[in-house]
């Protein structure tokens, strides 16, 4: 099953700051897409909102997938296919220092291989056809809730057929 995981956020400055951060799960069932979303805010950097906002989205597959993610994060963008090498490595640099965001990127391997099977990732950065809405809806939205939060199944809406927990079809 092949799955496009598209993330927003309200803004791209590099430095620490508060942020709305966004996320459209799209699968194709039976030539219809289907779409689940998530939203939040998070204080830290662009980088760090965009991973923590990744690791959530993937926490909701349910099945192994293959998975592209579409980002307009270059940097996270290109080293989403270097992450079993960033893994071996220990989450260090060339230099034996630990990477920058060694916390978000280890959540993000975990949710990959949080199956007994992993999944199959890939990246695209730029903008993506979700981005405008993603915008608008973080414009119209209150965001109470914590981006990175355990989202919490209603009762009844285990996993379903599509591989993304919440789906009823």
């Amino acid at each position: 099953m092949k799955v496009d995981i598209y993330i927003e956020t309200s803004s791209i400055y590099q430095g620490i700051t508060d942020r709305k951060c966004s996320y459209v799960l799209s699968v194709s069932i039976r030539n219809e897409e289907r779409t689940k979303e998530g939203f939040g805010h998070l204080e830290g950097t662009w980088h760090q909102a965009v991973l923590v906002t990744l690791a959530e989205a993937l926490e909701r597959m349910t099945v192994p997938c293959e998975i592209c993610i579409h980002t307009r994060d270059v940097y996270v963008c290109s080293r989403i296919a270097k992450l079993e090498a960033l893994a071996g490595a220990g989450w260090r640099d060339s230099k034996g220092e630990l990477i920058k965001n060694a916390e978000e990127w280890q959540q993000v391997y975990a949710a990959v291989h949080n199956l007994p099977d992993a999944h199959k990732i890939s990246g695209r950065s730029g903008k993506h056809s979700y981005s405008e809405w993603l915008k608008e809806e973080m414009e119209k939205r209150d965001f109470g809730r914590i981006m990175g939060q355990r989202l919490e199944l209603a009762p009844g809406s285990g996993p379903a057929p599509t591989g993304i927990s919440g789906y009823h079809y």
